[in-house]
């Protein structure tokens, strides 16, 4: 009944969306729908965010969670994450507005799509801080998932004991929740880590405890694992009893060729010599590199047993091959990940250096402040005790006009000197506040030019080459400004103008960075090897197609230079 009651829902909201526009309050229901449908009906909920046309269009707020539901649909569709662009929008805006049910939501998504793009490190700090606000907010669902992920990237750093610790309490969360598919899963990572630990008989415990929550179609690899693993421990007969199990369950020739090498070397072990060869003839079929490589180390033991040297030695040979090709693809990634590391660190530097000179430059302009701040007040004292001068002698004048009032028209014309230097102080007054306002202008001004002007890249040799000095830019050089320019300068600004163009050429981006940059046109024509009159046409349709109105290459300069 639930579930026709949400299909329903949804036919409903999809329709009136489409026959009545996307106004706020529609979209606004059509975001609390998808929430809600998300576990059962991640396809249908897809298609929702889809039908959303000119998602830049909405409200900030209304932007952010759609972007925070489609990356979570993406994850639900286990379709692997190419950028974090979208997820960045969520977690910006729920960062800036403190909210931290959503806030935890983006975290833990940013973790996961840092994931699939394997900045295993970055992945990590952001489901570290998911975990923390998790367990203020005490929301086991999310914490559960969020302790599992936590235990893989620590299992892929080969750091087990935080893994281990991790997938315990993410055991603990599932049970809390009653998540019996998830729970499978962690008792499966926790026992690939005790045989990582060599930890055999604790690994076949969190295998046999995984096979109670797991369902009949996905035990296949289970077994196939449990049955490795009783082959580690020389227990041969309960290792092909649970091959057997796996091979009853094998959907593909690719999963039999992985549970027949297991068959293989067991016999092989046990000294069933035709049933090993049985066995490892049939794992010939496979394409998997790691499933030949050991499976010609079977086979070169099994020719070796019978003393046929010359075969012995090919499949040695072709062992050999598979494990050399196998140890430079491991060397590859162990040296990608470390390099991945060493670029956090270095990142984490400048965030500190460029966090403190920010610290100083605030430092610097508090105590200009303060100082602009303390002349004023002294100029308000003086205007002050002028002004309560001018109350005293006011006051005198009155008991002088009360006691004199007989001599009152002889005393006219010292009234009018008084009203006369009374004008005066006015205009004084005048004159001072409007000097103090200039003065004040001038100096915002003054202040907001050192800060516009003293960032290092601006007096660097990069930007006088690209500014004056170069005739051209070569591919290093280019990398470096866009680098400089997405990562330092303006925060992914080639990620934001894809947004708006995803076709942009390459061409175009490079007109777009040196506009960014100030470069004069001619410049700009001199860099690109074209004349000024392309680049001027050039900026005018690139305006067309950014913003989707006609303009001039005014107007595509000064959308630039506020985007």
């Amino acid at each position: 009944m639930d579930k026709w009651i949400l299909h329903f829902s949804l036919l409903l909201v999809l329709l009136g969306f489409v026959f009545f526009g996307s106004k706020k309050g529609e979209v606004t229901a059509l975001l609390r729908v998808v929430e809600k449908s998300i576990e059962k009906e991640p396809d249908k909920t897809l298609i929702l965010l889809d039908s959303i046309q000119q998602v830049e269009e909405l409200s900030e707020q209304q932007q952010a969670l759609w972007c925070l539901l489609y990356t979570s649909v993406l994850d639900r569709k286990q379709i692997k994450h190419t950028s974090d662009s979208l997820i960045q929008i969520a977690v910006s805006y729920y960062e800036k507005n403190d909210l931290p049910e959503r806030k935890m939501q983006a975290y833990y998504y940013y973790g996961i799509v840092l994931q699939d793009l394997n900045d295993a490190i970055q992945a990590q700090d952001y489901y570290l801080r998911a975990y923390k606000l998790g367990i203020e907010l005490e929301r086991y669902v999310f914490l559960g998932r969020i302790c599992a992920n936590l235990g893989t990237l620590y299992t892929y750093q080969e750091l087990y004991s935080q893994a281990s610790y991790f997938q315990q309490k993410a055991v603990s969360y599932f049970e809390k929740n009653r998540d019996m598919v998830r729970l499978s899963l962690v008792f499966r990572d926790m026992a690939r880590i005790h045989l990582n630990e060599h930890r055999l008989d604790s690994a076949v415990a969190n295998y046999t405890k995984a096979l109670k929550y797991t369902s009949d179609v996905h035990k296949f690899c289970m077994f196939n694992e449990l049955a490795g693993t009783y082959g580690r421990m020389g227990d041969y007969e309960k290792g092909v009893s649970c091959a057997h199990m796996a091979y009853n369950r094998a959907e593909t020739v690719e999963d039999s060729c992985l549970v027949s090498l297991a068959l293989g070397s067991l016999y092989l072990r046990m000294g069933k010599k035709d049933s090993a060869y049985h066995y490892l003839s049939f794992c010939r079929q496979s394409t998997d590199p790691y499933t030949l490589k050991d499976l010609y180390l079977y086979l070169a033991q099994f020719e070796k047993s019978r003393h046929n040297w010359p075969t012995y030695a090919f499949y040695q040979e072709q062992y050999n091959v598979f494990r050399d090709s196998i140890d430079n693809l491991t060397k590859m990634e162990t040296l990608a990940r470390l390099q991945r590391l060493y670029d956090y660190r270095e990142i984490e530097k400048k965030k500190e250096y460029y966090r403190q000179e920010s610290d100083r430059k605030t430092g610097k302009l508090y105590k200009l402040s303060l100082g602009g701040v303390g002349c004023l007040l002294f100029v308000v004292c003086i205007i002050f005790y002028l002004w309560k001068e001018r109350k005293k002698k006011e006051e005198q004048l009155n008991q002088s006009l009360r006691r004199k009032e007989q001599q009152y028209l002889n005393s006219q014309q010292y009234l009018e000197e008084r009203n006369a230097v009374v004008t005066q102080l006015e205009q004084q007054y005048e004159a001072v506040m409007a000097q103090l306002s200039e003065q004040s202008s001038r100096f915002t001004t003054s202040v907001q030019e050192k800060i516009n002007s003293s960032h290092p890249f601006f007096t660097s040799e990069l930007y006088r080459g690209v500014y004056a000095e170069w005739k051209k830019l070569d591919e290093v050089q280019w990398a470096e400004v866009i680098k400089m320019i997405d990562h330092i300068l303006y925060k992914d600004f080639t990620g934001k103008i894809r947004m708006l163009y995803p076709r942009i050429s390459e061409l175009d981006l490079n007109v777009c960075y040196l506009v960014k940059l100030e470069i004069p046109v001619g410049r700009i024509a001199v860099l690109l090897s074209v004349n000024s009159q392309a680049i001027s046409n050039k900026r005018k349709r690139l305006y067309e197609k950014l913003t989707q109105e006609k303009g001039s290459a005014q107007d595509f300069d000064k959308f630039i230079k506020t985007f």
